[in-house]
């Protein structure tokens, strides 16, 4: 299978409408960042003047003022509210009050109300990173497209604003709920429908397997060395969406850059799969968006834009959202030879682009919902006339040459069953209490476990250690992708 004809599933498909030569399109999709937090002190886009600040108490003018900063550290305290309740208080100073555009002035507030009062604690919130501290991610921002008006979809968690990259919609849910029945129409079945090829790459647990009409699409989900394995054999998918690693389990360490997880390992991550897509068979027909889901609680100075409409009708109850407004600005990289180097797009995008575009791309004409039939397309920024030949082989990590090694090893080496026995017993234990979002996985995996009838018995009832969590999601995923 050549290059050319790896992304489809049959030889007589018609070839798409695409005129940019995009023939796979690949997300990495990170946790919990900013823009100004990852990309504020960027020259380039949107970003911060030093000047920006949040009070105290942004009720009371005379409160103290917080200024932003380059000191954010690798690896932050606490993990920063982010609920639908949390992210209006951040954008507006209180609940109740939505006004354009938004004030953005409750981030210091809401991490305070988080720290039980810690007013200092509460002030690390308008930290961001100096760009030479994240020189993977800063070198695809200057080397590619920096999309600096990227909103997640929801101003709210996890959940809710992935389902809108993979359905653009989260089917009237406003929350991380392992219970709900998401049974909307993906991205993933356009692709099916029309005969194209899509796999979904994961670290330790792919959250968008709870998706109903993934169930019998076990074939699809692979853990990430294969990622590697594909690409050598010249089998890559059409549409690849990779998933971190989101829990601590041994040397295996927590990918996704979701705090208070260490930074540098997502790093890591996101140069692995640029180094190894730049010097595989593909990345002259590669588009690549390294992407996070949402601002996680850290503060960002640009207001949303004007309402969206609702993608379905549906609203959500718990906590009540009516679906018509946009979140906090993440960050957004567009990644491939045919794009022009050190550009920024201030387009207004959100998550729902990303179907959007897929769409675009290769001639689906049917909207998944009324979000992406409205959202921006982004393959306007594939203009060269030929592909560019001086794009970095690899990118620039943080660490010592013998951490990067180390960490670059374990996210390339496979058999995992193998790798868990050598390390089971070794003391290096993650302790950590779980994250609303970990505990939320726990959950899912649960409900699979029982929805597949399997052996292994529930754990999310329990209390939990980042350990635990990870002994049962392996357990239960051996089990559950393998029957």
């Amino acid at each position: 299978m050549n290059s050319s004809t790896a992304g489809r599933e049959r030889e007589d498909m018609p070839v798409s409408s695409n005129k940019s030569r995009i023939e796979h399109i690949l997300v990495l999709m990170l946790e919990n960042r900013s823009y100004d937090h990852m990309f504020g002190y960027l020259p380039n886009g949107e970003g911060l003047s030093g000047k920006e600040y949040n009070l105290v108490d942004p009720l009371d003018p005379n409160s103290e003022k917080v200024y932003v900063s380059n000191t954010s550290g690798y690896v932050t305290a606490t993990n920063p509210s982010h609920d639908v309740i949390d992210v209006e208080k951040q954008m507006y100073g209180e609940v109740g009050r939505i006004v354009h555009p938004a004030p953005m002035n409750g981030f210091v507030k809401v991490q305070i109300e988080a720290a039980k009062g810690d007013v200092e604690e509460g002030k690390k919130i308008m930290e961001c990173f100096d760009p030479e501290r994240i020189p993977a991610l800063t070198t695809l921002a200057r080397e590619f497209v920096l999309c600096d008006r990227w909103h997640s979809s929801v101003p709210g968690p996890t959940w809710v604003n992935r389902f809108y990259v993979h359905a653009a919609t989260s089917d009237g849910v406003s929350r991380d709920d392992p219970k709900h029945l998401y049974e909307m129409k993906t991205i993933f079945d356009v692709l099916s429908e029309n005969g194209f090829t899509w796999n979904v790459y994961f670290g330790d647990i792919p959250q968008s397997l709870i998706l109903q009409h993934q169930a019998d699409r076990w074939d699809h989900f692979k853990e990430f060395h294969r990622f590697h394995k594909d690409l050598e054999r010249g089998e890559l998918a059409t549409y690849t969406f990779i998933e971190p690693r989101f829990i601590n389990f041994h040397h295996w360490k927590a990918t996704d850059q979701h705090p208070p997880h260490d930074v540098r390992l997502g790093e890591y991550l996101i140069a692995e799969v640029y180094d190894a897509l730049r010097l595989s068979r593909f990345w002259e027909t590669s588009l690549l968006v390294v992407l996070y889901d949402e601002h996680g609680g850290f503060f960002d100075h640009v207001s949303p834009p004007d309402p969206v409409p609702n993608p379905d009708g549906k609203v959500a109850v718990d906590p009540p959202f009516d679906f018509k407004r946009l979140g906090v600005r993440v960050p957004a990289v567009l990644i491939s030879p045919w794009v022009e180097k050190g550009q920024v797009d201030s387009t207004v995008y959100e998550h729902a682009s990303v179907p959007a575009t897929i769409r675009a791309l290769f001639g689906f004409p049917e909207a998944l919902t009324a979000r992406d039939r409205m959202a921006n397309t982004f393959e306007k920024n594939l203009s060269r006339s030929t592909p560019r030949t001086d794009a970095p082989m690899a990118l620039p990590v943080p660490g010592k040459p013998s951490e990067i090694r180390h960490h670059r090893q374990l996210l390339r080496s496979g058999n995992l069953e193998q790798r868990v026995r050598r390390w089971l017993y070794r003391e290096e234990k993650s302790l950590e209490p779980l994250s609303s979002f970990q505990q939320s996985l726990v959950e899912m995996v649960d409900r699979l476990n029982e929805d597949a009838k399997t052996d292994v018995p529930p754990l999310a009832a329990k209390a939990l250690r980042e350990y635990d969590a990870a002994v049962h999601v392996y357990d239960s995923l051996k089990r559950f992708l393998r029957r």
